[in-house]
């Protein structure tokens, strides 16, 4: 099945989509993620203020919780997350965070210096589009997002991935 999600967003539908496929995929973990953007920030991707998420990770706070939570979360359920991004002291706090809260053993950083693909990449979705992971990007920019449920298109998808920043099986 295939889901498309057009430009015109509003402010609010991009921040809700993240947390939909992020609290799905700790319900359900990946063996691999992928995050490409070439501007990553530490943005919040997951509300938690009214504690609705505790049973996932019962160490969160009532806050917004951030991707850089998120992602460490999931390699410590055993995904390897890959993020690849550019060069740049933009991107420097956002990946010393997540070195210093993610498990090492499944977190893999390439810097690719003409990046500008944009997207995750699971086993059971791919989100790619002109959207960076940035406050802007999920909150200010009207981008356009094409969200693929599609086997095929997933497998293909992750070949692709697998020899751009590495990974393992399908």
């Amino acid at each position: 099945m295939t889901r498309y999600i057009h430009s015109r967003l509003t402010s609010r539908q991009v921040p809700d989509l993240l947390q939909t496929i992020l609290v799905a995929e700790l319900i359900a973990p990946s063996q691999n993620l992928w995050l490409v953007s070439p501007w990553i920030s530490d943005i919040p991707v997951i509300d938690n203020t009214a504690n609705t998420f505790q049973a996932l990770e019962p160490s969160w706070y009532r806050s917004k919780i951030r991707l850089s939570q998120v992602l460490a979360s999931l390699t410590q359920q055993g995904t390897t997350v890959y993020v690849a991004t550019r060069p740049d002291s933009h991107n420097n706090s956002f990946l010393e965070t997540l070195r210093a809260k993610a498990d090492s053993d499944y977190l893999r950083i390439y810097k690719v210096e003409e990046l500008h693909s944009k997207g995750i990449l699971t086993d059971t979705f791919y989100l790619a589009g002109s959207m960076n992971f940035t406050f802007n990007g999920i909150t200010v920019n009207q981008e356009t997002l094409s969200y693929e449920t599609d086997p095929t298109v997933i497998a293909e998808q992750k070949l692709n991935f697998r020899v751009r920043w590495g990974g393992k099986g399908l």
